[in-house]
């Protein structure tokens, strides 16, 4: 058969005028209303696909795995299978399957092609990894949709694949089947269940996890059809088949058995520029034009404060948070969004939240709010300051608990300012000294304010 005859009476034809409108709606109007709340500070292409495929996985797999079963049936009740034919049953399944699989491939191409070109992005290695897997899970679920059309009617067979694909897929890679405590199941799903943070990439084994049951199922069912017509055959074909699919899906569990909700990734080695000795400040490569800036807030906020009194000591280094993303090293350096902060304006106030920390890590509140607020005015930050302190009160509207606690706020935080406007308006000597006594009462533990 011909490439045009082959196209013409594939199922992907008729459907790809719906599917490829859907995955466009998806990756264009969806994609952009919900990646720029969550997107990092400078651009990544990992991320970027990481987001965009999220909801293409489930709904690849179900489209693909029911048009593949309609094609079996449609064989089937061509009577195909019946004729001596000089191909082999591999050969006829791919010739049927392949127009499916490009279509499949479109939508994820589509998806991640054109999330990347809004946001002006251009692909990475890095980036391949997930449209990768998805490609070959992709084939795995058209072997598996061709096996369940050869044997059931396509009637049947199409409409509930594509509802059960998608819903296990979909429910599995949310954690909806896990046990309590377990998250396994959004690990072999197929349906990667992490947005790429800035620097991050997906590990062999997250990747590994995900296609070795799908792949394992498939190979096996493609064991049972694919095998020559002799009893011997067909019976090493039934073992062979169990032994794959059994091993693939153990060895995915074992895998990702013991993982948290979020799977394990490995940093990428990005470039990065730093400047200064003491401290040292690196950012991102992409950053650089902020260094000098950034080192200088820093080293102003920090010199400020130790000369109101503050004891703290010049970091060593300080790293952007973005070169350490989602698990973030612990020690003396100090690790802050400085891009991020630099872009929102509110670099001077992550210093000085980093720079004035208390001697315990649960102070007497009243205590501890005076002497932030009293830091913050050092460095120009109390408006803040006393804006986070009151945090976002909902509108109480006619709720009189809702009032009723909007009130105790205003009126806690309205004692703090008045608080430290009176100790404002002492000498430096004399605020130094009411610092130093109120960092020593600051916890209870020490024989502070209860």
């Amino acid at each position: 058969m011909n490439l045009r005859a082959r196209i013409r009476t594939s199922s992907a034809l008729w459907a790809s005028p719906l599917v490829i409108a859907l995955t466009l709606f998806y990756a264009v109007h969806v994609f952009g209303i919900d990646y720029p709340a969550s997107r990092s500070a400078l651009p990544y292409a990992p991320e970027v696909v990481s987001f965009a495929l999220e909801p293409f996985y489930g709904l690849t797999y179900a489209i693909v795995s029911a048009l593949s079963a309609w094609d079996a049936g449609r064989l089937t009740q061509d009577g195909v299978w019946r004729l001596a034919s000089v191909r082999s049953r591999l050969s006829i399944a791919a010739g049927a399957l392949w127009p499916v699989l490009a279509l499949g491939w479109l939508m994820l191409a589509l998806a991640a092609g054109l999330a990347l070109a809004q946001e002006g992005v251009a692909p990475t290695p890095g980036s391949l990894q997930l449209p990768v897997m998805a490609a070959v899970l992709t084939l795995g679920h058209c072997v598996i949709g061709f096996t369940v059309g050869r044997l059931a009617p396509r009637l049947l067979a199409a409409p509930l694949l594509a509802v059960g694909v998608f819903y296990l897929v979909a429910f599995a890679g949310a954690g909806q089947f896990s046990d309590s405590g377990t998250n396994w199941s959004r690990h072999l799903s197929g349906s990667y269940s992490v947005f790429l943070a800035f620097g991050e990439l997906a590990t062999g084994s997250s990747l590994a996890a995900h296609v070795l049951p799908t792949t394992g199922l498939a190979a096996g069912l493609g064991l049972l059809w694919c095998g020559s017509r002799s009893t011997l055959t067909r019976a090493v074909a039934v073992v062979a088949a169990c032994l794959v699919t059994a091993g693939a899906s153990t060895t995915a569990y074992r895998i990702a058995s013991d993982w948290e909700e979020t799977p394990p990734t490995t940093r990428a080695h990005l470039p990065m520029a730093c400047a200064g000795k003491l401290p040292r400040v690196c950012v991102p490569h992409q950053a650089d034009q902020i260094l000098d800036r950034t080192r200088h807030t820093i080293t102003d906020v920090i010199t400020t404060l130790r000369t109101a009194g503050v004891r703290i000591d010049m970091p060593r280094k300080v790293t952007d948070s973005l070169l350490e993303g989602r698990y973030r090293t612990t020690g003396t350096e100090w690790h802050l969004p400085l891009t991020q902060a630099e872009r929102d304006g509110t670099l001077r106030y992550r210093v000085l939240r980093a720079a004035g920390t208390l001697p315990c890590a649960n102070p007497h509140r009243a205590d501890a709010s005076a002497l932030r607020l009293w830091q913050a005015h050092q460095v120009a930050e109390d408006e803040r300051y006393l804006k986070g302190l009151r945090g976002d009160v909902i509108d109480p509207g006619s709720d009189t608990d809702l009032g009723r606690i909007q009130r105790a706020e205003d009126a806690r935080v309205a004692h703090v300012k008045a608080r430290v406007n009176a100790v404002l308006k002492r000498s430096d000597t004399r605020q130094r000294s009411w610092y130093r006594t109120m960092l020593a009462r600051v916890c209870p533990a020490r024989g502070g304010t209860p």
